[in-house]
């Protein structure tokens, strides 16, 4: 008979549970501004996957401190930064004429 762990037991809805309750404890600890949290610091803070994220994000029992007025939920981190800077001058190797 194959052991079972810990987790193996909990069910969907414990395992959501735990989360939220991860989720609520970091934002208690995450600096607000003008009333907002942004996602990627909650990650950051959790390591939670976005998609879970935005699952306890949108749960009615979710409890947020007063001074958090919501959440942003557009991520940064896959945003495009800028272009990468070019090398001036020749590369390495390279002739000029």
């Amino acid at each position: 008979m194959p052991s079972s762990t810990a987790t193996d037991c909990l069910s969907n809805e414990e395992m959501l549970r735990r989360y939220k309750q991860a989720v609520e404890k970091a934002v208690r600890r995450l600096p607000v501004k003008n009333g907002v949290i942004d996602i990627d610091s909650i990650w950051v803070e959790t390591s939670i996957p976005y998609d879970l994220l935005h699952e306890i994000l949108a749960r009615d029992d979710l409890t947020l401190p007063e001074s958090v007025e919501r959440v942003n939920p557009k991520s940064l981190v896959g945003e495009k930064s800028a272009p990468p800077r070019r090398r001036k001058g020749p590369r390495k190797g390279s002739v000029r004429n």
